[in-house]
């Protein structure tokens, strides 16, 4: 059936309501949303001089409501207009918010309160590329107001896009001029559009605006910008495609059935505010305990028994995090008998008071609305949380943003699109911050083929990347990617490997150490020679890794504090590995895994930050 849509304005709108038809959207009424009349015109957009007459420009049936929003009062009234449109059946709102948090953000807030979806298709596109879209798509709009260095009104306004548009990229390449008037640059007016009934002619000697009517077209309009880019990525990946398997651990699982009532594993409290609490039972009570409180949690891991209860537990969760929600890893594991969740979380607070001309900067990437960027949340979660230079992002799985969808690919493809969406959202953290300022990723997979190496040692070779087989993901994804990343240099980090021999099989550890030495990221694998694990053996290998795990910290030659050591098994090592690290131990968190690459029996991945 037709879904309604209320749009914020009319600038930028009509190209969004235009991606909105090419993503499959039937669009069945339009609301605009503006400011109340003021005396002054400038503040008024011009548009309304014909919605106020109700004409009818649009080829699909709309009606035009006026809002009332007073200033400094918009939520409000945004909220107050829409749930008094329950007879229109609205269920989703559209915004042609480019760059603007303010804009995106106060929409996404109403519509989680009213249940309908917010739709921003324009959020973090290449402005210079959307432009050029906009005006091949056949998108006629004028300049009404110009503000900005080299814009001059006697010169430009009246002229439309497609003149402005050379004049426009020369702005942007010498004054970094938003190309798109995203920086409020100039304001423009739609005249035509393929979604228009009738277009709109100025007579500008008598200052008058009438509606003629065009001859309807409905193949002018594009194609969904997602599709455009998706059979590239098809072609990467099989050129990316190598006959090379991993050797996958072929040992038994030692299998210990017991309740699971351990008490919490909690690290040292580091100079820069960091804590990590694994093996929480009650999250509540343990924060309160530790004086936490919880919106000083950056990055939460959920580890569940059956993923066909991630629905349910989004519903509990929503009630503890609402308003810029920590970053969340969450995928099914193989917990013991009687565990239906395992969680571990990341908190920070400064514990220094902040110096004299210095600046503390936390803050979360929360999109909501259904985009070509990215994905939307899935869950009340944010995309990253950043917290001065460190950016934890959360887990990310191969789905079309556009649709929500999982993309219907090989899981070669699958990988490659998740590598991309962590691209972008890393970039809209901290513009120009890449995978090559990955300091720890994490990457889960379903299937037992090493997917993602190849991706990622043509981006970088610094980070270690650890890869795990588990039973399965969110919306039945093949792969999902998490990354911490450091806004550094990368040419400047120090990295180590070193491998040594044992009893079992050997050890390889790879270090990576900040520009700056303030952050860095510790990988211990243990490789087997082979055969089943006895109770000897697996007290034999949790000595030689904690043995391993102490003499890389002490080589790294800074102070870090070890925060967290995840460990990925195939058979349980919880007691005797935290009795080896000692009481300097950071937290522990064993995730049990189905397998490892390359013959390991276990992967231990440390963050330390100082």
């Amino acid at each position: 059936r037709a879904i309604r849509y209320a749009v914020s304005n009319i600038k930028d709108t009509c190209h969004s309501q235009m991606e909105s038809c090419a993503s499959s959207r039937q669009c069945g009424s339009i609301f605009w949303l503006d400011v109340q009349r003021v005396e002054n015109l400038d503040q008024m957009s011009i548009q309304f001089l014909l919605l106020e007459n109700a004409t009818p420009l649009f080829c699909y049936q709309a009606s035009f409501c006026l809002s009332f929003i007073i200033k400094n009062k918009q939520t409000t009234n945004y909220y107050c207009f829409l749930s008094s449109q329950e007879k229109e059946a609205i269920e989703a709102v559209s915004v042609g918010a480019i760059l603007s948090d303010y804009q995106r953000v106060r929409v996404e807030n109403v519509c989680l309160r009213l249940g309908l979806q917010p739709l921003a298709y324009l959020w973090r596109r290449d402005q210079e590329s959307l432009l050029s879209e906009m005006i091949s798509s056949d998108l006629q709009a004028i300049l009404i107001k110009v503000a900005a260095f080299g814009l001059d009104p006697e010169k430009h306004l009246g002229k439309s896009l497609a003149d402005m548009q050379p004049y426009l990229k020369q702005l942007s390449h010498k004054y970094g001029v938003h190309i798109c008037g995203e920086g409020g640059e100039y304001e423009t007016f739609t005249l035509n559009c393929p979604l228009f009934k009738k277009k709109i002619v100025m007579c500008l000697d008598v200052f008058w605006l009438f509606a003629q009517r065009r001859s309807r077209d409905g193949d002018s309009l594009r194609r969904c910008f997602c599709s455009s880019w998706l059979p590239a990525l098809h072609q990467n990946a099989r050129r990316g495609q190598t006959q090379r398997e991993s050797n996958f651990c072929s040992l038994k699982l030692i299998h210990i059935q017991s309740q699971y009532h351990k008490p919490p594993s909690c690290s040292r409290r580091c100079s820069r505010g960091y804590q990590w609490i694994s093996g929480i039972n009650g999250l509540w009570n343990e924060l309160q305990n530790k004086a936490w409180k919880m919106k000083d949690i950056v990055l939460v891991h959920l580890y569940v028994r059956n993923m066909e209860d991630f629905v349910s537990l989004n519903a509990v969760y929503r009630k503890y995090f609402n308003i810029n929600p920590p970053a969340r890893v969450c995928v099914q594991a193989p917990l013991p008998a009687g565990q239906l969740l395992q969680m571990d979380c990341l908190l920070h607070d400064w514990t220094e008071p902040l110096e004299e001309g210095c600046f503390r900067h936390k803050e979360a990437l929360h999109v909501q609305s259904l985009s070509h960027w990215a994905p939307a949340n899935i869950g009340p979660y944010s995309q990253a949380f950043k917290v001065d230079e460190l950016v934890f992002c959360a887990g990310q799985i191969p789905l079309v943003p556009c649709t929500m969808s999982l993309v219907k690919a090989a899981t070669s493809v699958e990988a490659q699109l998740s590598f991309s969406h962590v691209k972008k959202v890393l970039e809209a953290v901290i513009p120009n911050l890449t995978l090559a300022h990955v300091v720890q990723a994490h990457c889960y997979i379903t299937r037992h083929r090493d997917v993602a190496t190849l991706q990622w040692e043509s981006e970088i070779k610094l980070a270690p990347l650890l890869i795990v087989v588990i039973p399965a993901l969110p919306k039945d994804a093949a792969v999902e990617l998490h990354v911490t990343a450091v806004n550094d240099d990368p040419a400047r980090r120090t990295s180590r490997h070193v491998a040594t021999k044992t009893a079992c099989g050997s050890i390889r550890c790879h270090t990576v150490l900040s520009a700056d030495g303030s952050s860095a990221s510790l990988s211990l694998s243990m490789v087997a020679c082979g055969g089943d694990l006895g109770i000897a053996d697996v007290k034999s290998i949790t000595e030689e890794l904690g043995t391993a795990f102490m003499k890389a910290t002490k080589a790294m030659e800074a102070e870090l504090v070890p925060q967290c050591a995840r460990v990925f098994y195939k058979c349980r090592l919880e007691e005797s590995l935290r009795s080896i690290l000692g009481e300097s131990s950071p937290s522990v968190a064993l995730v049990p895994v189905l397998d490892l690459p390359d013959s390991q029996i276990l992967h231990l991945s440390c963050w330390l930050s100082l």
